[in-house]
């Protein structure tokens, strides 16, 4: 992968990088997309398919428990506004 490709993804993630930390970050990337590749290359037919074999997972039955809920969550909000979190505005 190299630093343009990596640039347009850094870009579309909102992230900036400085010229050294794309280029790393584009020699790390490479790596991992070959890793993928030899991943998918790998020979996986004498691996048993378990796909059926799963039991269902158990159900319970809804319960709405809201009572005191929405105080214990905003106490860590950094500027709570009554019961709401609040958020930089992003459209003017």
């Amino acid at each position: 992968m190299d630093k343009k490709e990596t640039q347009h993804i850094a870009k579309l993630a909102r992230l900036r990088f400085d010229d050294d930390e794309l280029t790393n970050l584009s020699e790390q990337m490479t790596g991992i997309l070959k890793w993928v590749d030899m991943l998918q290359s790998a020979d996986t037919s004498a691996v048993a398919d378990i796909s059926g074999e799963e039991k269902p997972l158990g159900t319970r039955k809804d319960e709405v428990k809201t009572a005191g809920l929405s105080r214990e969550l905003i106490k860590n909000a950094p500027e709570p506004y009554e019961h709401f979190f609040t958020v930089p505005r992003m459209v003017e």
